[in-house]
């Protein structure tokens, strides 16, 4: 009989998926930021990057179409999504095809739920003729197409090193072809340039960007729960990280476009 309810209890809990977490939801997990596919993909079957959660060894990975229907509803140990010795970033590439989808994640320790992260939406470009990923307007400034975000076409316009306030301040005082609502880019917005695919740099091919630096670069997004530090993106290889906002390094700068 004792194994009868065991294997009852096992059969329902294997159907619940990342479901009927919610209501077992608390804080003392951690919450995951997830930061890729974000805005358009070229591909229907996306690397889905979030950020490591201290102690987390499972994560959910939800990811619902545009009527918010489960497309994948699938967890992952800390192993499989590539987390579990320490790094910061935790990927998973399923093999199931989507295509205009919001997603978020869920980390689990033993039997401490987290929070489910904010969401990101993302659609694949599908049909007609390619597109190309940046538009260089010939003024110093790039859209990237496929988020319209309007970068500074050099990476380096602000002097370094610099500390994180200091990235802040330069991005927000620049004054760029006629535009002055710059500003330092979150983790989804910048990681959105990064390419798994290239290496020094890890951006995507013919892109008309200059002067990079291998330092890491600054983003407006803080570490949770240490507000001391702030989440860095480094195109070298590419590496996401956290340092303490003390230190000195680069700043990128970005605004919405159109």
């Amino acid at each position: 009989m004792k194994s009868l309810i065991i294997m009852v209890l096992i059969s329902v809990l294997g159907f619940l998926g990342c479901g009927g977490s919610d209501n077992e939801s608390n804080s003392g997990t951690g919450q995951s930021i997830p930061f890729t596919p974000f805005g358009l993909t070229d591909t229907t079957t996306p690397i889905y990057e979030w950020t490591s959660v201290p102690g987390a060894t499972r994560y959910c990975l939800l990811v619902e179409d545009t009527n918010y229907v489960p497309v994948i509803e699938e967890w992952y140990t800390a192993e499989e999504a590539r987390c579990g010795n320490g790094e910061y970033s935790c990927y998973v590439t399923p093999d199931i095809e989507v295509v205009g989808n919001t997603w978020k994640v869920l980390a689990r320790a033993g039997v401490e739920w987290g929070l489910w992260s904010d969401e990101l939406q993302f659609s694949y470009i599908g049909g007609g003729p390619p597109r190309p990923r940046f538009t260089d307007h010939g003024d110093d400034t790039v859209t990237d197409n496929h988020t319209k975000l309007m970068w500074t076409k050099s990476a380096n316009l602000c002097p370094e090193p610099l500390d994180w306030w200091d990235a802040s301040s330069c991005c927000e005082g620049l004054t760029l072809a006629g535009y002055s609502d710059w500003r330092l880019p979150s983790l989804p917005e910048l990681a959105s340039l990064v390419d798994r695919n290239e290496e020094n740099p890890a951006l995507p091919p013919g892109n008309p960007f200059t002067d990079l630096n291998w330092a890491g670069y600054w983003t407006a997004t803080s570490d949770v729960p240490d507000d001391g530090d702030a989440w860095q993106v480094w195109f070298e290889w590419p590496i996401f990280c956290v340092y303490n906002k003390n230190y000195g390094y680069s700043a990128w700068c970005v605004r919405c476009g159109i």
